[in-house]
Formats: C-alpha cells, structure tokens, sequence
C-alpha cells in the first residue's frame, strides 16, 4: 500500500511526463513551413508528420488497452517513453519528408503506450477519477503549449533542433519514472466490480454499446475538428516559426484553462452530454469564421480563443465517455482513443488535399460540418445508461 506522500510525488510526475509526451504532438506545428520549404514538400505532404504520427498512435491504442492491466501501467509508460526518445532523435537526424514520416509514425507507436496507460495511473493515484482526468488535461493543454513554444524558438535557428530538445526531455521523464515513481495496485471499485478479465471480448463487446459508441464516434468528430486547427491552420497564418510558436502558446494555455477549470465547473453543475452539445456548436462557428475571414489577426484571435472551448470539450468527453462504460479503464481508455484518435489522423492529411484542390478556407468549413455532425449524435435518444446496463447485463457477463 502506497502512502499518500508516494502517491502525491508518483501523480505530480506523471503528470510532468504527460506535459512532455503531449509537447511532441505539438512541437512539429511552428515548423511545418519551414520544414516545407527547407525540404521542398506541398500542404498535404508536410501534414504527413502529424497523420503518420496519429495514425499509428490510434491503430496501437488496441491491442496497448487490451495489454495493459497484464503488462502493467508503469511498464508500458516507461517502455514508450524510451521509444519517443529514439525516434525523436531519429527525426532531427531525417532528410526527407518520407524518413520523417516513418520516424513519426514510431514515436507514435511510442506515445501510444503511454498514453493509454498514463490516465489509468492517474486515476489510480489521485483521490477521485473526475481529479485525475482535470490533471490529465491539463498537461495535454499546458504540452499543446509549450510544445508549438518550443518548437518556435528552437525552429528558429533550425527546425532540428525541437526534435532533439524532445529527445532529452522525454528521456529525462522516463528515468524518473522508471526510479521515482512506484506503481499503485489495482483499486477495486464498485464500479469495477462488474468488470472482466477477458479485454478481446470486452473491446468487441465496447464497440457494440450504444451509449459508449455514441459519444466515441461524436468524440471522433470533434478530433478531426481540433487537429485541423492544431495542424493545418499554421500554414495559412503566414508567419515565422517563433510567431506560430507564440500563437499556439497561447492556444494552448487556454487549452489548459478550459480543460482544468472551466470543465470542472461546468461538471458540477449540468450534465457533461448537455454541455458538450452547446460546446460543439461554439466550435463549428469559430471554425466557419476561420474560413470566412482571411485576416491573419481575425484568425489568430478565433484560434485561441478556440482553445477555451477545445480544453472544455477534451475533458468533457474523457469523462462521459469513461462514465458511459461498463468495463475496466484500461480497456475503456484504450477503445475510446483508437476512435478518437482516428479522427485526428485523418484532420491534417485530409485538410492539405482539400486546401490543395479547393482553397486555404475549405478545410475549416469541412471540420465545422463534422463539428455539426458529432453535435448530431449526442442528441440522438438512447435508453438512460443504468437501464442499458441492465438490459445488457447478460452480455456483460458472458463478456467475462
């Protein structure tokens, strides 16, 4: 049994871990046109850094949730930690966009097992989930900015270096993982009790529950919104890498603000499904006003105040969605970010062809429709989720 001042230092530094793993989502967006045109790639071939990366982090996010409660948290954080660090080094050592995107796809695949298990331990050292999902998100906001920050100022003098500032940090949050941080034993919860210990069954049986898949496809709508902000609006701003840098510093920081503070708020006041519909529909209009007006300073406005409602709808959404499962997190954690992460894969890369083909404002109006979309789908009417759980309980149970 851990102690309380084990259990506080074990969740302060996962947290810091998590702040760096999600820094390399973000660090590569100041440099996207100066990677551009340094190695000579179009829109859609640069957006391959963030599809190849986000794409094999979805696909992983499976058979990491399925491993996980075997394996062990800790194990797999430490384990993927020490994999971005190669691969972050690998790509500043790349010369062509195809090497860097292979080298993105594996950190990735490294930023998978930590992200999938990273909340699970979270959750397993703090007082109460909802504490740990605010922290979680937050780190993804405070990373979302410091990475783009980052990224700017070192992008300034070559946009090699942000890969290997990455390398050492990660690397850093590893070693103090991996000698500092002791892993909690599962938490047997009432929750949990209804819970199994057969995860291939649990995960078929995941994606077959209306309440789950209802706001994991809605959720993966809204992925593809956010990752056309963070990944293709850099390259109709027209600025300099450390000017991006700032912009989406400060994206982020609002990012963090919604997601830790104003979330909560909301939280304990209405229910999380309700808000998200009013959230979505913030967000579809601030992206069609990004498509509508060409002013770079409009833009840099909308993008972050963006950011506010972003960190709100990331938190809402890893709550509902692990409030609407009846199987071990770990399992839950794993189904929800293959989906929703899919969704963000697609975002960057699709958004450079429809800019190639249409215009720089189209990718915006396209994410404002899927917006709509995943708004469309909270509203539609299911069974409340106790009576669905009853309903299936037989299933749930052969699940076992």
């Amino acid at each position: 049994m851990l102690s309380e001042k084990e259990k506080n230092f074990g969740k302060w530094v996962t947290v810091v871990a998590s702040l760096l793993a999600f820094m390399g989502i973000g660090i590569v967006d100041p440099l996207l046109p100066s990677i551009a045109e340094s190695i000579g790639a179009t829109h859609s071939q640069v957006e391959m850094l963030f599809t190849s990366y986000i794409f094999t982090m979805a696909v992983m996010m499976i058979p990491i949730g399925i491993v996980a409660s075997k394996v062990g948290d800790k194990r797999l954080i430490v384990t993927g930690l020490f994999v971005v660090t190669i691969f972050a080094l690998l790509c500043g050592f790349s010369n062509s966009i195809g090497a860097l995107s292979i080298f993105r796809a594996g950190w990735g695949f490294g930023n998978s097992m930590f992200l999938a298990t990273a909340m699970t331990m979270l959750i397993s050292l703090s007082s109460t989930p909802s504490h740990a999902i605010g922290l979680y998100e937050s780190a993804m906001g405070l990373g979302m900015a410091f990475g783009p920050l980052v990224g700017g100022i070192l992008g300034n003098f070559s946009w090699r270096y942000p890969f290997y500032a990455t390398a050492c940090l990660i690397f850093l949050a590893g070693l103090l993982i991996l000698f500092k941080v002791k892993e909690p034993k599962k938490i047997i919860t009432a929750v949990d009790d209804a819970k199994t210990e057969r995860p291939i069954k649990q995960m078929l049986h995941l994606f077959t529950f209306k309440p789950f898949l209802q706001i994991t496809l809605s959720g993966m709508f809204y992925y593809y919104c956010f990752f056309t902000i963070l990944a293709f609006s850099p390259l109709v701003l027209g600025l300099s890498a450390i000017q991006i840098g700032f912009v989406f510093f400060a994206w982020g920081l609002c990012l963090a603000l919604g997601s830790a503070k104003i979330a909560h708020s909301l939280e304990a006041r209405f229910d999380s499904k309700q808000v998200l519909k009013g959230t979505l529909f913030v967000c579809a209009i601030l992206l069609i006003l990004m498509g509508i007006f060409d002013s770079v300073a409009i833009r840099i406005v909308l993008i972050i105040l963006s950011g506010l409602v972003l960190g709100i709808n990331n938190a809402l959404f890893t709550t509902t969605v692990m409030e609407h499962s009846p199987y071990e997190r770990s399992v839950t954690s794993g189904a929800y970010n293959f989906v929703r992460w899919l969704g963000a894969a697609f975002a960057p890369l699709v958004s450079g062809l429809i800019s190639e083909h249409f215009g720089m404002s189209w990718p915006f109006i396209v994410a404002a429709i899927l917006c709509f979309a995943g708004m469309g789908l909270l509203f539609l009417k299911l069974q409340p989720f106790e009576n669905y759980l009853k309903t299936h309980a037989t299933q749930i149970e052969q699940s076992k």
